[in-house]
């Protein structure tokens, strides 16, 4: 048995001195033949194959944060890494940030679905995923789309594979700027992954970065393992990429990330999660909270955007996130100085991991 870890990084984000957390996680694995290795970068960081000149190149680019496109590129390559490497009673661990998070729900979504097919079948996958994505059109019964999905499953799967672990940072709703090329199943209930964390921040206000929370276990439901806990800062306070020196607030939820990842199996380099945690810059319960609305942004404020709960158009116009009634509230939130968010009337604290890392010298 063993490990295999598939990483998705989000928007235009990708190795450089303002690193992700998911550059950061990746960066202390353990990798051997009992724990296989996956980085992605994130949309609009890389041109999707076929482009040739430089225009076409940057033009894909700018596509790929605009209107999402490539992101079934990105699905097909995650999956692909798992089709190619899964055996019976391997653990799967997935990890995105931002829309890298939404990719990485896609995908448990797909094998939800779909399984996996046999190695070497790379050519199916973009046909399952556009199957996938018709069950949100309008048009057909639902039903016979369910049955067309199992069929498609027993024809040309070979496995289930259950998805052990995982860790999500603020995923949004809007995977392009401009528009969704993926509307998906199962993307929010996710039932097939065993253990689930989701670091949500409590101070992105942003049209364009709205939450795209879980949804809670339904009464009667088999019970999982699942917390999504929130975060004082903005989206990259929560998920990190700002340049080394600000990023006290991120590494709170890296912190946390790791910890609970850990304790399901994950293998990582401890002197490295150390230094990445305490040198440069250490975790910093009192940074100072970025400002991510500002400039350009506001403009997108008053565009009126499809609101995915309730299917209605309406302008964001900087309006907070609102944090549900029993949520999850991490320590750092309700100790800040001169911090005032607006809590629930019923919500439960998540404190730091007492002696994490403790064994390092």
């Amino acid at each position: 048995m063993k490990s295999i870890v598939v990483c998705c990084d989000g928007t235009s984000n990708q190795f450089a001195a303002d690193k992700t957390n998911v550059v950061r996680l990746f960066s202390v694995l353990a990798r051997d033949d009992d724990q296989l290795t996956f980085y992605h970068p994130g949309l609009g960081t890389m041109e999707p194959p076929g482009a040739i000149t430089d225009v076409g190149r940057k033009l894909r680019r700018t596509l790929g944060m605009a209107v999402g496109w490539g992101l079934e590129r990105d699905l097909v390559d995650a999956y692909a890494y798992i089709m190619n490497t899964y055996h019976p009673g391997d653990n799967v661990y997935l990890f995105g940030f931002s829309r890298g998070a939404y990719t990485i729900r896609a995908v448990a979504a797909l094998i939800h679905l779909y399984g996996l097919f046999p190695p070497g079948n790379e050519p199916l996958i973009p046909y399952a995923i556009r199957q996938m994505t018709g069950f949100n059109d309008d048009d057909g019964d639902v039903s016979e789309k369910f049955k067309l999905a199992d069929g498609f499953k027993s024809t040309f799967s070979s496995i289930d594979c259950p998805i052990h672990f995982m860790g999500i940072w603020d995923t949004v709703s809007s995977v392009g700027w401009i528009a969704n090329p993926l509307s998906i199943p199962y993307a929010t209930k996710i039932p097939n992954v065993q253990h689930i964390r989701h670091a949500v921040a409590i101070d992105e206000r942003r049209a364009f970065f709205r939450t795209n929370v879980l949804a809670r276990q339904e009464p009667g439901q088999p019970q999982r393992d699942f917390e999504e806990v929130w975060f004082p800062g903005s989206h990259g306070d929560v998920g990190g990429g700002y340049e080394e020196g600000q990023n006290g607030l991120a590494k709170l939820s890296l912190e946390w990330m790791l910890y609970e990842a850990e304790r399901q199996g994950l293998r990582f380099d401890h002197a490295k999660a150390r230094a990445i945690l305490t040198a440069a810059e250490a975790i910093d319960e009192n940074a100072t909270i970025h400002e991510s609305l500002c400039g350009a942004w506001w403009l997108a404020e008053i565009v009126p955007k499809k609101r995915r709960q309730t299917g209605d158009w309406k302008a964001n116009l900087a309006h907070r996130r609102v944090i549900p009634e029993g949520a999850k509230i991490h320590r750092s939130a309700l100790t800040r100085r001169e911090y005032k968010i607006t809590l629930p009337l019923n919500y439960a604290v998540v404190e730091r991991p007492v002696g994490f890392l403790a064994d390092v010298d």
